[in-house]
């Protein structure tokens, strides 16, 4: 991890992610609700879908440079396992990001759901009260 950022400045940074993501998230389902009723023009659920991509792929980027020092940190994890889960991580975002070029919106709602559960998991391992006492220390 680079010097300026401590475990616990990391993992804050990606709750807020998380939340912006939930945000953005929460604003294609309505558009994609409004376009599916004859409400929104496709362009507005496009540009939409659009600045989420680019919010998953600048939390991924982060992520992903933070990732692999937090859980080396932790004394219960070895390098080898780290390793193995760092890689199936990043694998994880890179099929979500793939999956995020979906241009139906019924599509995109399966997509939303994907990428809402692998934030739940993230925070239910990477973002919990046990890693986050285990880094304090």
């Amino acid at each position: 991890m680079r010097n300026e950022t401590t475990p616990s400045q990391a993992l804050a940074a990606l709750s807020e992610q998380h939340a912006e993501l939930r945000d953005r998230m929460a604003r294609c389902e309505q558009l994609a609700d409004d376009f599916d009723a004859g409400a929104a023009e496709p362009s507005l659920l496009l540009r939409e879908v659009a600045e989420l991509r680019v919010a998953f792929d600048q939390h991924n980027e982060f992520e992903e440079r933070v990732l692999r020092p937090l859980l080396l940190d932790i004394d219960w994890l070895g390098a080898v396992r780290v390793a193995g889960m760092v890689e199936d991580h990043v694998e994880e975002h890179r099929a979500i990001r793939r999956e995020l070029d979906t241009r139906a919106s019924r599509d995109l709602r399966d997509v939303l759901a994907s990428l809402r559960r692998h934030l739940e998991t993230e925070e239910r391992y990477l973002l919990s009260r046990k890693l986050r006492g285990a880094l304090a220390r």
